[in-house]
């Protein structure tokens, strides 16, 4: 089965065969090993058992092998690291907005206000942060940024692109792609000067 090319593999994947899962896992293991050890600082920090940190990246892993659609053009690996990388983020961030309840929860419940605190929390409130018209513009703003940078990268500019926007490292980068680091470098120059010339 290893002689079959990725995509036929996924097929695979997808009619439930657990021996093309394995065949792509002990491929592209490495992957979740690059995104396990980006987060295991955060993970000792916030008490996160690294064996439940592992076992996200592994559903990760197993969500992109059955959602992964080849007619959309994108690489492979690129997909499988976007897909471990957000499953991980969610849970780090997760457990983060946990251990920050449990500590705020701990301060004494007793514990008034007092004027000065009432009237920043009443400034917060009525900043433009909050406010769904500036929201919707800068929604807006986003969206049409994202299209333009869209239309005017390659694939593999968009592939970089995509990995850098979600902190991978440049070395990271060329270990997913399978690409020489000083590639990775030059597509990444070429990338911001063309991001450059859209924001001009």
């Amino acid at each position: 089965m290893n002689e079959y090319p990725d995509s036929e593999l996924v097929n695979l994947v997808c009619e439930k065969s657990e021996e093309a899962s394995d065949v792509l896992y002990e491929k592209y293991k490495y992957i979740v090993d690059i995104v396990f050890n980006k987060y295991k600082k955060s993970a000792y920090y916030l008490n996160i058992d690294l064996k439940e940190l592992k076992q996200e990246a592994l559903v990760g892993f197993s969500d992109a092998l059955v959602s992964y659609n080849q007619e959309k053009g994108v690489n492979l690996a690129t997909f499988i690291s976007l897909c471990v990388e957000r499953k991980v983020r969610n849970f780090v961030r997760k457990s983060e907005t946990d251990k920050s309840r449990i500590t705020n929860s701990a301060y004494s419940l007793d514990a008034l206000y007092g004027e000065e605190d009432y009237v920043r929390e009443k400034d917060k409130l009525g900043t433009s942060i909050n406010d769904p018209q500036v929201t919707l513009e800068a929604n807006e703003n986003i969206e049409n940024l994202t299209k333009a940078i869209n239309e005017l990268l390659s694939a593999t500019e968009k592939e970089v692109y995509e990995l850098i926007i979600n902190d991978f490292s440049y070395e990271d980068i060329a270990t997913i792609l399978n690409k020489d680091l000083k590639s990775i470098y030059n597509t990444a120059a070429r990338l911001r000067a063309k991001i450059r010339s859209i924001l001009e």
